[in-house]
């Protein structure tokens, strides 16, 4: 799940001051250069909604793509498991995602998953498992961040019990991915050297 790394940065800037404190040596802004309002940040309740909904299809057709282009039983059976979980996710999850855009819909896919997608599709067979564990072990990693920060720092709490609920689906499906390196010729990112 491509969860981007903007909503980790706007949930850290969100408790940060847009204002650096002025040297006593600066001159002071003019007036009309001044900011008239702080800085705001979208919640993060409907930011998780939108990366939960856009991350959940592209896991969807990554997946049905590692079905079709992949020649190694252990990446169709994640692929299979992974299309199996995240129905399961979203089933439970899509009613309080909807709720929280209140009518709005995202795009299907964010532009990072739309072009990880492409590029899985480029690939030769020969080089898609590899490419296709990594995206996998990536984007699971975005994902369990998303999850928690959710979870802890939510506003709604049907979100926040949901996130806890399924973050340690997240955190085994980054596992699998992990030990998937094993069986397609790669290595992990995590080994030691």
């Amino acid at each position: 799940m491509m969860f981007t790394l903007v909503f980790a940065l706007l949930v850290a800037q969100a408790g940060s001051s847009p204002q650096a404190p002025m040297k006593e040596n600066r001159a002071p802004v003019p007036a009309q250069l001044a900011p008239t309002k702080l800085q705001t940040y979208p919640d993060v309740d409907e930011t998780f909604a939108i990366a939960a909904i856009q991350g959940n299809n592209a896991e969807m057709d990554m997946a049905e793509l590692a079905l079709k282009r992949s020649n190694a039983d252990e990446v169709k059976g994640y692929a299979k498991k992974m299309i199996s979980e995240h129905e399961g996710l979203m089933d439970e999850m899509t009613p309080v995602l909807q709720r929280l855009l209140a009518g709005k819909t995202p795009e299907r896919l964010a532009p990072a998953d739309k072009l990880a997608l492409l590029h899985l599709q480029s690939l030769p067979p020969s080089d898609f498992n590899q490419m296709y564990t990594m995206q996998q072990i990536g984007d699971h990693l975005a994902s369990l961040t998303a999850f928690k920060t959710a979870a802890d720092n939510g506003t709604d709490s049907q979100l926040k019990e949901l996130a806890r609920k399924w973050t340690p689906t997240i955190q085994a499906h980054l596992e699998l991915a992990v030990d998937l390196t094993k069986h397609v010729g790669g290595s992990s990112p995590f080994a030691s050297h």
